[in-house]
């Protein structure tokens, strides 16, 4: 089994690479543009090939011989145009996609800004002939937790809540590599729409106590304004602030059993990454 991966740098691709690696897959490759940060941050053995996703020669020449694509680019305003050229280029290729989307109750059309380029990729896959099978994560633990949460109360001493009373099904990105490892590899999963969750839903007050702090509430404007001073372009601030609208209303308390399907075990607790990160603290 061969496998191209299409943004293996960030949060959850190198869990993919190494998921895949443990397998004992052929041919894991990874076509970036960074090939430094491709070495730093994914795991020996990966097949390292520099060059821009965004070049027809480039992405059809990565993806020859290979049995299926990982299909993931950047956070960005053009994310859509990117990965719908990378689409189009490889039209004629009979490699399977795994496309990775986001929170499954926000892809659609007027969703946040990145759901609503999500949607849109995942209609033409779904109406191209070619085959696809599309992966939609809810919030990730490493973000929502690592990125956000812990360096604002390491800063502030307290955790903004912005959702309320509201849960988020957290799920750990090492359980989104080792389900899309799964995907890439076994074909039973064409034409399917894999909705990944934890187990439970948690709340920020919940994560709050096991963490010993306190949270202070604001709203999804709040996350807005404060986005804005700190420089982040007006559509992607005001896309977090209809994200955690969302999480306020409610939309990402859902839980699926696609994780135990998928890799035949239930998905690691919250518990489990907030004592991982209380321990190496």
């Amino acid at each position: 089994m061969a496998v191209l991966l299409i943004g293996a740098t960030g949060n959850v691709g190198p869990h993919v690479a190494r998921a895949l690696l443990r397998r004992g897959d052929d041919l894991v490759r990874d076509l970036t543009r960074d090939a430094g940060r491709a070495a730093h941050v994914l795991p020996p053995g990966c097949q390292v090939v520099e060059g821009d996703p965004g070049d027809d020669d480039t992405v059809v020449a990565a993806a020859t011989g290979v049995d299926t694509v990982f299909l993931l680019t950047a956070h960005d305003h053009a994310m859509s145009d990117l990965q719908l050229r990378i689409i189009r280029a490889l039209r004629r290729l009979p490699a399977r996609f795994v496309k990775l989307s986001g929170t499954s109750t926000a892809i659609n059309p007027d969703g946040p800004y990145t759901c609503r380029q999500h949607w849109e990729v995942e209609q033409v896959l779904i109406n191209s002939g070619q085959p696809f099978t599309i992966v939609r994560p809810n919030a990730f633990m490493q973000t929502l937790i690592g990125t956000i949460m812990l360096p604002a109360l390491r800063a502030t001493g307290r955790i903004p809540n912005a959702i309320g009373d509201a849960g988020i099904s957290l799920i750990d990105a090492r359980d989104i590599g080792d389900a899309c490892a799964v995907l890439l590899t076994e074909d039973r999963w064409t034409g399917q729409t894999v909705v990944l969750t934890g187990a439970r839903a948690v709340t920020y007050r919940e994560i709050a106590g096991v963490l010993g702090a306190e949270t202070v509430d604001i709203t999804p404007a709040d996350v807005r304004d404060s986005l804005l001073h700190r420089g982040m372009p007006r559509w992607e601030a005001e896309h977090f602030q209809e994200m955690y609208q969302l999480f306020r209303d409610r939309q990402s308390e859902f839980v699926t059993p696609d994780v135990e399907h998928v890799l035949g075990r239930p998905p690691r607790a919250v518990e489990e990454y907030l004592h991982e990160v209380l321990t190496t603290a």
